[in-house]
């Protein structure tokens, strides 16, 4: 089963009380802390080595990857190197704006974490950007450790106590794309293009050809269905990607994959059994060869999660389901993207990890008829 963010009422009180005493306790010991603020960095003068870090989920680093493209258009001549998570660390291979990535693992030992700790030292980093926007001290400690002389980071509880570099306040209906752009302004960077890019090599793109046609998908239209997401509450209902997989099989204009990531499997398995008959399903243990086959696809079909926002890099039509997400912060970028939303509810867009009303009601009111009614309309798009 998939991580569950389950917050409660009575778990946010006591994650309240101590945050707010961490931040006491930062405080303390920043003033042991040598932190000498630096005033202006827009010429880059003294800059040569930059470290990025990016340790969280796929679709945060995806939507951190404008803000890449910014950096090295910014300081064309510096090393640009990324530190990444292993499950999203390939999404970085053959682009042109990273120069290396290094790979921390959240669940490695306390000796390995302080090999790569080292392993970061060693490159003598003159500024390390931490683009996370949330409390966690994980990045602030790591840019800190780093050696950087140079460290740029959001305030959150104490987290500001390891940079010296004061980076913009977050604005509540700024996408997340903007937001991480925006921590670039104290470096002279206020970039316009905010599209992600994934790069795929030619032979990624001839394997996904070969495994489609291996599987006997040789329509000229391909619908993805991807019914996975990180969080349980942001997934839509899997009678409803059953039925929408069911009544598209029988469209004789389409072919269907269904994708699903490692801990997928039994949703996948129960939507395929659901339905009745054969359909192509491909788990993704390699996120690079998801991305082939995704990228021949004419439209996916997934929830607000990791795979939206990579379909949105490569330029994939999709139609999402959103229900207690920040619209203003997730919604994916461009005009070919259609989002499926119950805007009426009073609770929508809470953000929460459970249903504090107990219906679920902003995923399960979205009804296969509105997913059905998209895909139509991306067909006939098509077809003009």
């Amino acid at each position: 089963m998939p991580k569950k963010n389950s917050c409660t009422p009575v778990k946010n009180i006591l994650k309240n009380i101590y945050l707010n005493f961490r931040k006491t306790l930062l405080k303390v010991v920043a003033m042991f802390i040598a932190n000498r603020k630096v005033p202006d960095l827009e010429t880059g003068q003294g800059i040569q080595k930059i470290l990025f870090m990016r340790i969280d989920r796929v679709g945060d680093l995806v939507l951190s990857l404008p803000a890449l493209r910014a950096l090295k258009q910014k300081f064309p001549h510096c090393e640009l190197v990324v530190l990444a998570s292993p499950s999203n660390q390939s999404l970085l291979l053959h682009n042109p704006y990273v120069d290396a990535v290094l790979t921390y693992d959240q669940k490695n030992s306390i000796r390995n974490k302080l090999r790569i700790i080292k392993q970061l030292r060693s490159h003598r980093f003159d500024l390390a950007i931490d683009p996370y926007l949330d409390y966690e001290l994980k990045g602030a400690l790591i840019s800190f450790l780093s050696g950087a002389n140079k460290r740029l980071g959001r305030a959150s509880y104490g987290r500001e106590v390891f940079f010296n570099i004061e980076a913009p306040k977050i604005k509540d209906d700024q996408h997340f794309v903007d937001s991480t752009l925006a921590i670039l302004e104290p470096l002279g960077i206020r970039a316009g293009d905010r599209t992600p890019e994934i790069f795929l090599t030619g032979n990624e793109k001839r394997w996904a050809k070969n495994w489609l046609q291996e599987k006997g998908v040789r329509s000229n239209f391909i619908v993805g269905i991807h019914p996975g997401a990180y969080y349980e509450t942001q997934r839509w209902l899997p009678e409803g990607f059953a039925e929408v997989t069911y009544r598209l099989k029988k469209n004789n204009q389409l072919d269907l994959v269904i994708f699903g990531g490692p801990d997928d499997e039994d949703l996948v398995a129960r939507i395929c059994s659901t339905i009745g008959g054969e359909v192509p399903t491909y788990i993704a243990h390699d996120l690079r060869r998801f991305a082939a086959l995704a990228y021949c696809c004419n439209a996916l079909i997934c929830n607000n999660s990791g795979p939206l926002h990579m379909a949105v890099a490569l330029r994939i039509p999709t139609i999402s389901m959103m229900g207690p997400t920040n619209r203003d912060r997730w919604m994916p970028i461009g005009n070919i993207h259609t989002v499926l939303r119950i805007d009426d509810l009073p609770c929508i867009g809470c953000n929460l990890g459970y249903c504090k009303i107990e219906t679920h009601d902003c995923m399960r009111l979205i009804t296969s008829s509105m997913v059905l009614g998209a895909v139509e309309d991306i067909l006939q798009a098509g077809n003009k």
